[in-house]
C-alpha cells in the first residue's frame, strides 16, 4: 500500500450509514424556519484560552460519539456533525423529556427534503461548552444511530481539534489569524471557504480539475454528487466499475446511489488515493449550491486515517496531521477499539 505520510491510502469496506446536512435553505419554499428566538452559545468558562478536552467514542459507523447534558439531564450520547447546519435531538429523547414542540422545519437531507417537528431546548452542554435557548429539528434516533447531533451552530466561533490517536476532542475559543495548532512537518494546512456554516476546502483537484469538498464528521462514508460521479466516469479516474448501493437518509428512506474507488484526489499537494466514494442525487447538495459542480462529502472513513485533525471555523482551515507510522494497515488502525462491540 502507498505510504499514507506522504500518499495516503484510504480503503475501507463500507456500509451504508446516514447522512445530514441539516437545516439547509432548500433552493425553493418552503423556506427553513429560523428559531423563535436566537440561539446563544458560551464557554462555560470564561477564559479565552481554556479548552475542554471531551472524549469520544467511535461508533459502530466510525463516527465522533460524545457525552452531553440536555435541560440537566443525562448525559445522553450525540454524535459530533460538521456537516449538519443545526444542532438536532433525537425525537424518542425529546418525548423522554417532555419538550415543548415548536414550529416545523423543513430539512434538506442526503435523500430529499423533509418537513419536521422541533423541540425547544432551555440549555445543551457538552462539557465546558453550552448553548441555551434553541429549538432543534428531529429525527426518530434510530436513524440518526443516537440520541442526537451537534451540529456546527454550536461549533461555528471556534476550532476542534480531533486527535484520533488518544480519541479526544477539543474545543477552543479562537480568534481570527490565530497560527494552527497543529504545526508538525507533516501537517498540511488546507484553507477553506464558508458556505452556511460548513467549510469547504478551496484546493481540491481531481485529473486537474478543481472539486469543492466539505469536511463531514457525521458521514461514516465519503458522498459525492451526480456532477462528481460524471466528471469521475468521463477521466477514467476509478479503478473499479460503478456498483449499486443504497445510502440510509436519516428520514429513513433507503436512497439509490452508486459506488466505486477515486483512483487520486489531490488535497493542497496531499494525495488521497484509492478513496471509496458512494454518488447520489442529494437535496443536502443543492441547498448548499454545490449540485451543478463536481463536490464530495468527506467522511470519517477518510479522517479517521489521519492522526489529528484541526477545524478552524473562524480561521476557515483545516489542518491534517499525517500519520508518523505510515505504513501501518489502515483496516487495522481501530480494530482494538470495536474488539468485542456489536454493529
Amino acid at each position: 500500500m502507498t505510504p499514507i505520510s506522504k500518499r495516503p491510502m484510504i480503503w475501507r469496506a463500507l456500509a451504508a450509514a446516514p447522512l445530514l446536512l441539516g437545516a439547509s435553505q432548500p433552493p425553493a419554499p418552503p423556506a427553513v424556519l429560523a428559531p423563535a428566538t436566537p440561539a446563544i452559545v458560551e464557554p462555560a468558562l470564561t477564559s479565552e484560552i481554556t479548552p475542554f478536552i471531551q472524549p469520544f467514542d467511535l461508533d459502530a459507523t466510525r463516527r465522533m460519539a460524545v457525552q452531553v447534558m440536555v435541560g440537566g439531564q443525562g448525559p445522553f450520547s450525540f454524535l459530533v456533525d460538521t456537516g449538519a447546519e443545526r444542532t438536532i435531538i433525537a425525537r424518542e429523547l425529546a418525548d423522554r423529556l417532555k419538550l415543548a414542540e415548536g414550529a416545523k422545519l423543513r430539512m434538506a437531507t442526503i435523500g430529499g427534503s423533509a418537513t419536521v417537528p422541533s423541540f425547544r431546548i432551555a440549555a445543551l452542554q457538552m462539557t465546558n461548552l453550552s448553548m441555551h435557548g434553541f429549538d432543534a429539528p428531529s429525527f426518530f434516533g434510530r436513524h440518526i444511530g443516537a440520541a442526537g447531533l451537534i451540529g456546527v451552530d454550536m461549533l461555528e466561533d471556534r476550532r476542534i481539534l480531533i486527535d484520533f490517536t488518544k480519541e479526544s476532542m477539543q474545543v477552543l475559543e479562537t480568534r481570527k489569524r490565530a497560527r494552527p495548532i497543529i504545526r508538525d512537518d507533516d501537517a498540511i494546512v488546507v484553507t477553506a471557504r464558508n458556505s452556511a456554516g460548513r467549510l469547504i476546502l478551496s484546493d481540491a483537484r481531481l485529473n486537474g480539475k478543481r472539486i469543492d469538498v466539505i469536511v463531514d464528521t457525521g458521514a461514516q462514508t465519503s458522498v459525492g454528487n451526480l456532477a462528481l460521479q460524471q466528471l469521475v466516469a468521463s477521466k477514467r479516474a476509478n479503478s473499479f466499475p460503478f456498483v449499486d448501493t443504497v445510502l440510509g437518509a436519516v428520514t429513513g428512506e433507503n436512497v439509490p446511489a452508486k459506488r466505486t474507488v477515486i483512483k487520486r484526489i489531490v488535497i493542497t499537494g496531499m494525495d488521497v488515493n484509492d478513496l471509496p466514494v458512494s454518488f447520489a442525487d442529494s437535496q443536502a447538495f443543492r441547498a448548499l449550491g454545490l449540485n451543478g459542480r463536481p463536490a464530495l462529502l468527506l467522511g470519517m472513513d477518510s479522517l479517521a486515517l489521519f492522526d489529528r485533525v484541526e477545524i478552524d471555523f473562524p480561521n476557515k482551515r483545516v489542518v491534517f496531521d499525517l500519520p508518523d507510522r505510515a505504513g501501518r494497515p489502515t483496516g487495522q488502525r481501530f480494530a482494538a477499539n470495536f474488539a468485542g462491540r456489536g454493529s
